[in-house]
């Protein structure tokens, strides 16, 4: 900034350091940390991408005694529709490799029939995509919808189209059906999962 007028540092500095602009920064990426109830836990974070949204995580777990990792990404439109989904799963410290075949469902070629409705995807190893419909569907208290999303199945790691229902039971609390299952998830203003009922909790947010 060599040769900058006085005035002209101190408008670049109110520029810089406008508290509105600093708060809008801040609010644009938001963190979580979860323990799940088998031990393994999870990094999350919810960021801006273009017009839409981007979560991104890495999750920490065991299956067969032998540790995992996980490092996903998806990303949706405006109106939180999945666009691009990518899984990494790295077994016992071993190279990564990428899980093409979901992935392959938001590639921007022909989907495959019964995907066609499928708007959300669901990673069974993480509550992020919960947030998804959650967001999309933006729910009144006391509402109720029936979905169908692409589920990635842990540990198997194969991919089913099934049926979901969320209901908003109060400003920050869901009830989430899956065929038998059901459980009650609390969340923050962002949507993201601070308590998935006998699964997950969040320890640190940011």
């Amino acid at each position: 900034m060599a040769g900058a007028g006085p005035r002209r540092i101190e408008r670049v500095a109110a520029e810089v350091w406008n508290p509105i602009a600093v708060e809008l920064l801040s609010a644009s990426v938001t963190a979580v940390l979860w323990q799940a109830s088998d031990g393994g836990s999870e990094v999350c974070v919810l960021e801006r991408a273009g017009r839409g949204w981007r979560l991104r995580g890495t999750v920490l777990t065991h299956e067969a005694k032998q540790p995992i990792e996980l490092r996903y990404a998806v990303t949706v439109d405006s109106a939180w529709a999945t666009t691009d989904v990518e899984v990494l799963v790295a077994l016992a410290g071993g190279d990564a490799r990428e899980l093409n075949e979901l992935g392959r469902l938001w590639s921007g070629t022909e989907r495959p029939p019964e995907y066609s409705d499928c708007v959300d995807v669901d990673l069974s190893f993480t509550p992020a995509t919960n947030t998804l419909p959650i967001r999309r569907l933006g729910l009144d208290i006391g509402e109720e919808a029936e979905i169908h999303v692409a589920w990635l199945v842990w540990p198997e790691f194969s991919v089913q189209r099934i049926p979901q229902r969320y209901t908003r039971l109060a400003k920050d609390r869901y009830r989430y059906t899956q065929d038998e299952f059901e459980a009650e998830l609390a969340v923050d203003e962002q949507g993201l999962v601070l308590q998935y009922e006998g699964l997950w909790r969040a320890i640190a947010t940011a």
